[in-house]
């Protein structure tokens, strides 16, 4: 089954996930080609070995892991619609979410559902019966 993202924002809005992000070399480097330090800047650089990686999301004026529940990049736009407004810029633990169904639920995301239900209420040529 695939994974088809609602906009729900449930993985950005939950505050043990967003404890636990961290990039990689490569999105470094997507920030840095974008010129987007305003990303970096809440990003904690270091190495591992000989490869740069970062925890997510930092408080920019103090250096403090962000305490929010909240992703900083992620704007409420209705009532159960969330935007990311670094999207295409987007860390891969971000674009890789959810790594499987159950990560999924146990967030309580409905991409998994959505295209579940989605898909049972098509017809035979892919249309809605």
């Amino acid at each position: 089954m695939h994974f088809n993202c609602t906009n729900c924002g449930k993985c950005c809005v939950d505050s043990l996930y967003m404890g636990t992000l961290s990039a990689v070399e490569e999105d470094l480097a997507r920030w840095e080609d974008a010129e987007r330090y305003d990303i970096l800047d809440t990003a904690y650089i270091f190495y591992w070995g000989d490869h740069r990686t970062a925890d997510l999301w930092m408080d920019p004026k103090t250096g403090d892991e962000n305490i929010s529940d909240t992703c900083p990049w992620v704007k409420k736009i209705g009532e159960d619609l969330w935007h990311c407004s670094i999207h295409e810029l987007r860390p891969n633990v971000c674009r890789d979410y959810p790594v499987d169904e159950e990560q999924a639920e146990g967030f309580g995301c409905p991409g998994y559902r959505a295209l579940s239900v989605r898909s049972s209420s098509l017809g035979p040529d892919g249309d809605h019966g």
